[in-house]
């Protein structure tokens, strides 16, 4: 049994990094004369997408950057292709499946709750749920919404080989929360709850139904009425089931299959639900909104909540790389550099959302391709180097 520990994540940067990401929100809309942009930067961000969609072997048909930190204009741009079949290029402000960096909001919600006394992170699941829910999720008298919230519950995911199949042989399947109870039903429980970390899908789904128990509405009506609205994120969609509509702002989202590129932007956007999956459709400068708004403090009543949010258990990750996990937020230390927000695979889709607190930036990169891997080593590691090397010769 591995031992929990739950560290405070940088209380100070984080302070410093709402600070001015609060500023910086103030001076993108007019408060203040208009900032200059950082030409040597730009230039470098540039670089990587283009050298990411050129890389051989790898199916990157496109990739996405936004970046912004207090002393510069924000920036976006793009490489590659949109659409293949089409041969419509990627643009900056297309729209991508945000995959599990939905969880961010998710637990956004649920935290909102918290602080108006509607739950609370240490509820059980018979408190929370109906009986009809609870008695196919193991071990659930012992599992708490903060449990559910950071990957300590031990309920084994849901979303396994057989769904990722299914999305790409049938992307028109719905999946109901009965279909989902079910076949948590039929996996053992991971460990004892509260005793280690692991990742899963189902966890998020079960906070999806406690919110449309607790809420009075679904939870994407809670999403787009406490977050989407109140932050003015117009370009971001959270589709019904069965409503697989791609406009042509979409950029359409791939796999390898056989070495050949295979079109799963039509998959339902019930493919994981309220864990994330397909269920959102954003853009890169939606996201940076977001988590901007998030870590500045604009979306809860209370700073505590922000601070609880951000307190932290070890997470191991399969990239060897230190991780860590809060409330629908983890934590990346690459090189010296702690990043935070979330990281979201769709099905063709791959998005990394975070802010550097040492430099009080966001950072969002996204690919049509449904590679996380990809993103991170051809998007999102490099584009971290460009962004520290300048601070060198300052």
């Amino acid at each position: 049994m591995r031992t929990m520990t739950t560290p405070r994540l940088f209380p100070h940067p984080i302070a410093l990094a709402a600070a001015a990401l609060a500023l910086a929100g103030a001076v993108a809309c007019g408060s203040e004369s208009p900032l200059p942009h950082d030409a040597r930067v730009e230039a470098g961000l540039q670089q990587v997408l283009d050298r990411a969609v050129a890389t051989q072997d790898v199916l990157l048909p496109g990739a996405i950057t936004y970046y912004r930190e207090p002393a510069h204009a924000a920036w976006a741009g793009s490489a590659g292709m949109g659409d293949l079949q089409a041969g419509i290029p990627l643009r900056p402000e297309s729209r991508i499946r945000a995959g599990s960096i939905l969880k961010s909001l998710i637990a956004t919600v649920a935290l909102q709750h918290v602080e108006e006394g509607v739950l609370s992170l240490e509820q059980k699941l018979p408190e929370l749920l109906p009986k009809a829910v609870t008695d196919r999720v193991a071990n659930a008298d012992r599992i708490s919404l903060r449990m559910l919230l950071n990957h300590t519950s031990g309920v084994p995911d849901w979303v396994d080989d057989e769904v990722h199949a299914t999305a790409a042989t049938d992307p028109a399947h719905v999946y109901t929360n009965d279909e989902i109870l079910d076949r948590i039903a039929g996996m053992p429980a991971w460990f004892e709850p509260g005793t280690s970390w692991r990742y899963s899908n189902s966890d998020y789904s079960l906070v999806g139904m406690v919110l449309d128990r607790a809420g009075g509405t679904g939870w994407r009506a809670q999403v787009r009425a406490r977050v989407l609205a109140p932050l003015g994120l117009t370009s971001t969609e959270l589709p019904e089931p069965g409503d697989r509509t791609v406009t042509a702002d979409d950029a359409h989202g791939y796999v390898a299959v056989g070495g050949a590129p295979i079109d799963l932007s039509y998959v339902d956007p019930s493919m994981a639900g309220s864990a994330g999956g397909n269920a959102m459709v954003t853009t890169v400068q939606d996201l940076a909104r977001f988590v901007e708004a998030l870590f500045a403090g604009r979306l809860f009543a209370h700073p505590e909540t922000l601070v609880e949010m951000t307190t932290m258990v070890d997470a191991p990750d399969e990239t060897g790389l230190p991780h860590r996990y809060g409330l629908g937020l983890e934590s990346f230390e690459i090189g010296g550099t702690t990043i935070v927000g979330h990281t979201g695979g769709a099905a063709g889709y791959a998005t990394m959302m975070v802010v550097i607190p040492e430099r009080a930036a966001t950072l969002v990169t996204a690919i049509n391709a449904a590679d996380l891997f990809a993103n991170a080593r051809y998007v999102l590691m490099p584009s971290l180097g460009v962004i520290a090397a300048p601070a060198q010769g300052r």
